[in-house]
């Protein structure tokens, strides 16, 4: 019975060390996927580059001019359409930065690769937003 007891014990005691070690985790991803939707929201379907350059870190807004952020935001409109769906993909934690990846479909490219970069504190440092296209089939080998 004392093995039982124990074993339970220990059970309870890894899982317990397990779940707060992964609570800081936990709540950079939650915020950093909060930041995430709002800065979508606010530059791909509203398409307000001010106030998407605002969600972004201080630092970020101090590189970033605002005038070209414009023209990026209607590039995007003009290359890509209206966004109609996006799906989230993966959150990688490096050492100095954090990324969070995210596929979407606009009305003219049916697959683009979302990249957003985050520093350690959660803020949003950048942005990439990558066409996917098919490869192209080879052609098949002549055979002899």
């Amino acid at each position: 019975m004392k093995k039982y007891i124990a074993a339970a014990a220990l059970i309870v005691l890894l899982l317990s060390g397990t779940a707060m070690a992964a609570s800081p985790d936990a709540a950079a991803f939650s915020g950093e996927q909060d930041i995430a939707g709002k800065w979508v929201d606010t530059m791909l379907v509203k398409r307000d580059s001010s106030a998407a350059l605002k969600l972004m870190a201080g630092d970020a807004q101090k590189e970033i001019d605002k005038a070209k952020l414009n023209t990026l935001s209607g590039d995007i409109a003009s290359r890509l359409g209206q966004l109609k769906e996006r799906r989230f993909v993966s959150w990688t934690r490096f050492d100095q930065a954090d990324q969070m990846i995210y596929l979407m479909t606009f009305e003219k490219e049916p697959a683009v690769r979302c990249a957003l970069l985050f520093d350690k504190k959660g803020q949003l440092q950048n942005f990439a937003l990558t066409p996917l296209k098919e490869k192209a089939e080879k052609p098949a080998a002549k055979k002899k």
